[in-house]
Formats: C-alpha cells, sequence, structure tokens
C-alpha cells in the first residue's frame, strides 16, 4: 500500500504553460521511438512493478503525464511521449513543451538497429536546444542486459561518437549530452535516474555538504540520502559511487520496508511501515555495518560504517539528529519559497483573467 498510495498519479489534460507548475515541480520528458522502454522504464522506477510484468504492457499511444510528489526535495512531472508521435508537426507547440522542461531523457534500444533512434534524437536535441538551453539532455542507453561486457562498452562508445559528431557538423559542439547503460533488470535504472533528478534539485550542493560533515565528524565510510519509495537517491557525500555499494543500500531499504509490513504494524493493520521510529542494523560478513534512519516520511539515511567505527553509535547519533534537524531547516526554507512562488501564481492568473487587472466585485 506504501509504495503506491504516497504518489499523486494525474493523467490529465495537458497543459504546458503553467509557469509555477514547471518552476516548483520541473518538467522530465521521456521520449525515443516506440517498444524502446520508455514506459517500463517509468512502471518500474515509480509504481514498483516487476521487470516481467512490463513483457505484458502495451503501446503508449498518448502523452501521459505524471505528477511525483514525495517530498520538498523529489517533486517533479515526468511525461511519456509516444514513440510514434511526431510533436514537430506544425499542429504541435514544440516550443511549449521544451521551454518548462528540466531534463530530456531520450531511450535508446540499445538490441536494435539504433541509426533512426540517433537521427531523432538529433533532431529532438536541436530542436529543443534552440527553445530552451538549460535543458539536461540524457541518453538511456536501454536493454543492455542482453549485452556482453564488452557490447556494451562499444555500444555505448559508438553511440556516443556518432551523436557528437552530429553534433558537431551542425555547429553545436556545445550541447552537453549525458549517457547512462541502462536496464530494468538490474539497479542501473535506479542509479540513472538519481543522476537526472539530481541536476533537478537546486539544493543539492546543500545537500552535498551537510552529508561530507556528517561522514566526516562520524567515522563513516559512505552515506546516501535515499527517497524510500523510489529508491532513488536524491544526495550522497562526494566520495566516488560504486554500484555494489549502491545495490546493498537499496536491498536494505526493500527488507526494511517488507520486515515492517509484516512486524511493524498494529494488529487491526493501522499505521505505516515507514515512519519516524524506523532504524535498521545489517552486520555484514565483511566488519561493514549497513545502518538506516529516518530523516523525513520519505527519505531515510543509509550509511556503510566500519565495525570499529561503530562502536561509537553515541556520536554518530548525536551527529545524525544534527543532521536531520538541518535537513528539515533546508526543507523549511524550501516550503516558504514554494508558497510564495504560488502565492504570486495564482495573483497572476487572477490579474489575467479580470478585465483590466481589476477584480470583479461579488454579486
Amino acid at each position: 500500500i506504501m509504495y503506491h498510495s504516497s504518489y499523486c498519479v494525474v493523467y490529465a489534460v495537458l497543459d504546458f504553460s503553467d509557469p509555477f507548475s514547471t518552476e516548483v515541480n520541473p518538467r522530465i520528458l521521456l521520449m525515443g521511438l516506440r517498444r524502446s522502454g520508455k514506459s517500463s522504464i517509468q512502471k518500474v522506477v515509480f509504481h514498483k512493478m516487476s521487470p516481467n510484468e512490463t513483457l505484458f504492457l502495451e503501446s503508449t499511444n498518448k502523452i501521459c503525464r505524471e505528477d511525483v510528489s514525495n517530498s520538498s526535495f523529489v517533486n517533479f512531472q515526468i511525461w511519456d511521449f509516444p514513440g510514434q508521435i511526431d510533436f514537430f508537426d506544425p499542429t504541435f507547440d514544440y516550443e511549449m513543451i521544451f521551454r518548462g522542461t528540466g531534463a530530456l531523457i531520450f531511450v535508446i534500444d540499445s538490441q536494435d538497429d539504433y541509426m533512426e533512434a540517433l537521427a531523432r534524437l538529433h533532431l529532438t536535441v536541436t530542436r529543443a536546444y534552440k527553445v530552451n538551453p538549460d535543458i539536461n539532455f540524457e541518453i538511456f542507453i536501454h536493454k543492455v542486459d542482453g549485452l556482453s561486457d564488452d557490447h556494451k562498452i562499444e555500444t555505448q562508445r559508438d553511440i556516443h561518437q556518432r551523436t557528437n559528431d552530429d553534433l558537431a557538423d551542425a555547429g553545436l559542439e556545445k550541447i552537453h549530452l549525458s549517457f547512462y547503460l541502462t536496464s530494468i533488470y538490474d539497479h542501473s535504472i535506479f542509479e540513472a535516474f538519481s543522476k537526472v533528478v539530481q541536476k533537478l534539485i537546486p539544493q543539492l550542493p546543500t545537500l552535498e555538504n551537510l552529508l561530507n560533515i556528517f561522514i566526516s565528524n562520524s567515522g563513516i565510510e559512505k552515506a546516501f540520502l535515499f527517497d524510500v519509495v523510489s529508491k532513488i537517491y536524491i544526495a550522497t557525500d562526494s566520495t566516488p559511487v560504486d554500484m555494489q555499494t549502491y545495490e546493498l543500500c537499496c536491498d536494505m531499504i526493500d527488507v526494511v520496508i517488507d520486515i515492517s509490513c509484516i512486524y511493524g504494524l498494529k494488529e487491526d493493520g493501522a499505521g505505516t511501515p515507514y515512519d519516524k521510529e524506523s532504524t535498521a542494523i545489517i552486520k555484514l560478513n565483511n566488519t561493514t555495518v549497513l545502518y538506516l534512519k529516518e530523516v523525513t516520511k520519505f527519505l531515510a539515511l543509509v550509511c556503510f560504517v566500519r565495525e570499529e567505527s561503530f562502536e561509537r553509535k553515541g556520536l554518530i547519533d548525536y551527529n545524525f539528529h544534527c543532521f536531520r534537524k538541518a535537513i528539515h531547516e533546508v526543507f523549511e526554507v524550501r516550503m516558504k519559497v514554494v508558497r510564495s512562488r504560488k502565492h504570486q501564481s495564482q495573483m497572476q492568473k487572477n490579474k489575467r483573467a479580470t478585465p483590466n487587472g481589476t477584480p470583479r466585485a461579488p454579486l
């Protein structure tokens, strides 16, 4: 229940023109050719669908919008575009679409002939950049689970080379593209989405700085700030991210939620499997301890600690208390900004809705 009720999912009439909506909830466009795996990615990451279940998904035949509203940091809109839609048709206002976009994810099926996909990618990137130079262009080289390690590297190198050459020929070398090897059958898709979402969080430098201070004063080797529902990490400290470490953290979150659903709820089923009392300690057989603590009702801090450092658990808990307090202060500042912008946006709407900006007298 927790996995699905934590989201506000909206499939509604498309409205690309609300400046407040895109300023507070950045828009992520999910594009690519038909059957490239766009809808499967969305279902696995944000709806906890099993990868095997996505085999039975029908092709998307209309633009779908989803509002992901988990916390003050993880707030964004995902627009899933069917591969067959020609949004450069003269009747389609593509400028309005790109103008409010924070990130454009283009999905390429690595197991298919991707020449057509690269042509569509080039057209999409060049048009979008002219409208909005601030868009983050993210390329998911998808379905790599069926490729050998050498083939993965070669495919990424080939796609990277071809796309950059096409941009250079068009005189657009300054456009930066980020490339990710992804699959819904492992954690690579979650890590890739984490990197995309982090670029849309204005508080990211503050969060990273807080994590650096926390681990340096607590003897912790690595720390992640996770969105519990999607398992996207919205921030980590400045040390490099190891894929195996990230996978262990994701598995720990699953274990904590699953056990809490069995033993943590009341007899009548009331309560939630994740609350302010949620904490977990898992000792690995390599003298490493995994430590999870609740930060907010949607965020968790997951740490890697050596056993000898974990003996000073009191110090770690005190530093965590200070860290948690600082995170909540950042939240409060963010919410004040959101409320202020929402108020300004509403006033502008009211002004446009009345003649000469003069409010109508109530009847």
